[in-house]
């Protein structure tokens, strides 16, 4: 498995986003558009796990997510393994690459909003508040010191 960190102006970054918009997921065809739209700050980017050249899992690096009115940044947000990949530890990989980026750029604390229990928690995340996200859903906002 190879892990590459997209950002926008790079060479694959429209291609990537190509590849994102086919997983089966609303948010994937979410972060291609904004991928596409140039929509991404420059220290913002995409962490792609890729398997013989095919992209089967991302995250994204952003200033902000899906839950409005709460003070934290950075996020890691957009986290998606496709389903024949699951178990094989790749989002945790995702996580951390994007974490290190976070770092590089001088952020001390992580942000993560989900609906998952203990799925980040593995990862140091702890839970530090919740909120609705824009389309109603009670949110988890995790927090991790980088």
């Amino acid at each position: 498995m190879d892990y590459q960190i997209l950002k926008k102006g790079d060479t694959d970054w429209l291609s990537a986003a190509d590849q994102i918009e086919e997983a089966d997921w609303k948010a994937a065809k979410y972060l291609a558009n904004k991928m596409k739209n140039n929509e991404f700050l420059a220290w913002e980017g995409v962490v792609a796990a890729i398997d013989n050249g095919k992209i089967v899992g991302f995250c994204s690096f952003v200033e902000k997510d899906i839950v409005d009115n709460v003070p934290y940044t950075p996020y890691i947000a957009i986290v998606y393994v496709d389903p024949t990949y699951r178990g094989k530890h790749i989002s945790q990989q995702l996580v951390r690459i994007a974490e290190e980026q976070l770092a590089k750029n001088g952020f001390e604390k992580v942000y993560i909003a989900t609906q998952h229990q203990g799925l980040y928690e593995k990862s140091g995340y702890q839970q530090i508040n919740q909120a609705p996200d824009r389309f109603g859903r009670e949110m988890r906002i995790l927090e991790k010191s980088l």
